[in-house]
């Protein structure tokens, strides 16, 4: 940590992994620990486009037909280009947990993101309610190596159009059992606060809003600089030129109504409209800092919610996307706002890809999980979801990836286990009752 202070008040700021943390070939920590991994769960509601409108049976416009490695991306995947060596695409898996209750939305998110079927609410002013049965995988991560960092996790959202109607399930992405689930930060200025920045006491609206921490902690950079080498002074100065180019992303964000020197930005919407591409940018950003930093190792990322009304507005759209993909007529838009899903979650991959640790990337030592509440709006289906796992996890992933199409139907919990075994090798299970699994997907694992 750099350290230093602004009228006595302490401030600290995280350092990237430098040469001087690490051994003499770059492949493990100075004292021998290996290289932190992470664990990512990103999703986006309603499923994606079908192949023909008119037939909900025909299949999704989505994976190609070509399994193994080097499959060809598919338009919706499209916005995997440049980082789909890392990306293993999964289709013909089933939700088991799902079994137990059909609910579509409901079982998609809560089946696929925890292995464990929902538990149904009171839902007599709504058209169903639940909560989630058990913690989600993030969690399960969190809570076994969330004491190595400053955060034991972190859970973002992009879109703020997300349903608080039907009970935690739909509105939260992570939580760590049926009572306890995590709200996502919505607000960039929130995330950067939470992260890099101090703050005065809020009890006293005629302070000073911020103590800029870059300032703060200056002295200290010098010194450090005398300790360290070439290439660790030139990554010292681009990390902490990149938290400030973030600040200033935000501080552009702001709306004209608030002074701009305050970095105010709360993901407000401009005439009706969510800045929606801004945002994700940012919280990427943030969260590849946070990586790099290692302040967490998990973290949720919600870029659409489920059953949720966001407007794909830079697409000409006016609609919310949840009605979009209850109408085959929108068929189109549903595919459009898809391509348009994998692009956003595209720049996080390429954002990781490009941050050098030690000698390789941060996606190399990283695992994403791509998931979604249904194969698609309009068929409530949660066969065959969209799914993709990104990053080699340590190692542990295979690479490159590869399309992988269930011969069997398998269980997505097995997904699961073998995603959450790249950061807790130990672990031997995921999910219960239905939606148990003691069995890692071999077919993705290295």
């Amino acid at each position: 940590m750099l350290r230093g202070a602004i009228g006595g008040t302490s401030v600290a700021l995280a350092l990237p992994m430098l040469d001087a943390m690490l051994n003499s070939n770059g492949t493990a920590l100075a004292a021998g620990e290996p290289l932190p991994r992470r664990l990512v769960t990103w999703f986006f509601g309603n499923g994606v486009a079908l192949v023909d409108a008119t037939n909900p049976g025909a299949g999704l416009r989505w994976g190609p037909a070509e399994q193994g490695p080097g499959y060809p991306l598919t338009p919706q995947l499209a916005g995997l280009a440049g980082v789909e060596e890392y990306c293993s695409l999964l289709t013909g898996f089933d939700i088991k947990a799902a079994a137990m209750h059909r609910r579509g939305h409901h079982d998609g998110v809560a089946g696929f993101f925890s292995g464990h079927p929902f538990i149904e609410l009171p839902h007599a002013d709504n058209s169903y309610s639940s909560k989630s049965g058990g913690p989600t995988i993030d969690q399960v991560a969190a809570d076994a190596i969330g004491g190595q960092t400053f955060l034991p996790s972190v859970q973002i959202a992009a879109s703020k159009r997300v349903i608080t109607s039907e009970g935690p399930t739909l509105q939260f992405l992570s939580h760590k059992s049926p009572d306890v689930s995590l709200p996502q930060i919505f607000s960039p200025l929130d995330l950067y606060t939470k992260l890099f920045d101090s703050f005065v006491p809020q009890d006293d609206p005629t302070k000073p809003l911020r103590l800029n921490a870059l300032d703060a902690v200056a002295e200290d950079v010098k010194r450090l600089k005398l300790r360290v080498g070439k290439a660790d002074q030139i990554r010292l100065d681009a990390h902490l030129s990149s938290v400030a180019q973030i600040r200033k992303q935000i501080e552009a964000l702001a709306p004209e109504c608030m002074q701009p020197m305050q970095p105010v930005n709360t993901n407000e919407d401009t005439d009706g409209k969510e800045p929606l591409d801004e945002v994700n940018q940012i919280m990427c950003d943030l969260l590849v800092e946070a990586f790099r930093c290692d302040i967490t190792r998990v973290a949720s990322f919600q870029y659409t919610g489920s059953v949720g009304y966001t407007v794909f507005h830079m697409l000409g759209q006016t609609l919310g996307h949840h009605d979009l993909t209850h109408d085959t007529n929108y068929n189109d838009s549903v595919d459009a706002a898809t391509a348009h899903t994998i692009e956003a979650f595209g720049y996080l991959l390429k954002r990781l890809k490009a941050t050098p640790e030690a000698d390789g990337n941060l996606l190399d030592q990283s695992c994403i999980i791509l998931g979604s509440d249904a194969s698609s709006g309009y068929t409530h289906d949660v066969f065959n979801q969209p799914c993709i796992i990104a990053g080699r996890g340590g190692g542990a992933l295979k690479h490159p990836g590869i399309h992988y199409e269930s011969p069997s139907q398998e269980n997505t919990s097995d997904i699961l286990l073998a995603c959450l075994q790249t950061v807790v090798p130990e672990a031997t299970q995921v999910g219960s009752d239905i939606g148990l699994s003691t069995t890692p997907l071999s077919a993705i694992q290295a």
